[in-house]
């Protein structure tokens, strides 16, 4: 590492690192990566990096995430590192919302370093369009299989504003845009597994079964867990709450079994 990257890294990515934070381990984020990757054929490997940075980032940890960059882009080649860069930039635009922001910024700044580093300059996708109705549609998608319209009927009618802005933004642009350069499923996989890792065990179940209605494998929501579990051991935290992902998928057996019925 150069000294202006290392200036770089000591203003911007570890400015919130407690002295006493676990060291970066590559051996266990490479695990973790290839667990994932492999898990259910490949289903879920273009977005396995992705799910990792954004666990990361979930455990207040986004200062790892350009280490974990670095490590897997010094194998591959410019447009190699493209890749790799956009799945870890739509991993954190699509989980900041569920995560907070002020984790995920020194992720952010770390790999505009790491860009720098290796000469790469990227340029912004954005777009006019109907962010309210895309948002509103990927909503449903995604809350089909889930069975907690309770949770959208109070908060549209006490905090609408937070409702609106979720739709516009969160579900429309950020999740609902994704859709163009990755699919729905492995949007939701990423964001359901980020807020597994930041311990929110009941939001957890509500996205993983949104997962699972949107056609997520056992065997992918299994390995994502196990992965946020493992993130968290490394960070010396303990998750809240164990899920059980066979009562998952009787539940959104059942919910979609219902729809199909009205």
């Amino acid at each position: 590492m150069s000294n202006t990257a290392k200036e770089f890294n000591d203003k911007y990515t570890n400015a919130n690192l407690a002295t006493d934070a676990s060291h970066y381990d590559e051996t266990v984020f490479h695990y973790l990566v290839r667990h994932l990757e492999l898990v259910d054929g490949g289903a879920i490997a273009p977005v396995a990096p992705g799910i990792i940075a954004a666990m990361l980032c979930a455990q207040r940890r986004g200062d790892a995430v350009p280490k974990l960059f670095h490590d897997l882009a010094k194998v591959r080649d410019v447009e190699g590192t493209k890749i790799l860069f956009a799945s870890f930039k739509l991993a954190l635009d699509l989980t900041w919302p569920f995560t907070g922001l002020p984790q995920c910024i020194p992720a952010c700044l770390g790999l505009i370093g790491e860009l720098r580093e290796f000469g790469i300059r990227m340029s912004p996708l954005i777009t006019d369009f109907d962010w309210f109705k895309k948002g509103v549609q990927t909503n449903d998608a995604i809350y089909r299989a889930v069975g907690n319209e309770e949770v959208h009927r109070m908060m549209d009618e006490v905090f609408p504003e937070i409702t609106y802005i979720a739709n516009v933004a969160v579900f429309g642009f950020l999740v609902g845009g994704s859709e163009r350069t990755q699919s729905l499923p492995l949007c939701e996989i990423t964001i359901a597994g980020a807020i597994a890792a930041l311990g929110a065990t009941r939001q957890a179940k509500s996205h993983l079964k949104g997962s699972m209605g949107l056609g997520i494998s056992v065997a992918v929501i299994e390995a994502v867990l196990y992965a946020a579990e493992q993130v968290a051991k490394w960070n010396d935290t303990k998750l809240p709450g164990k899920i059980d992902v066979t009562v998952l998928a009787k539940e959104v057996e059942a919910n979609l079994g219902n729809l199909s019925r009205v």
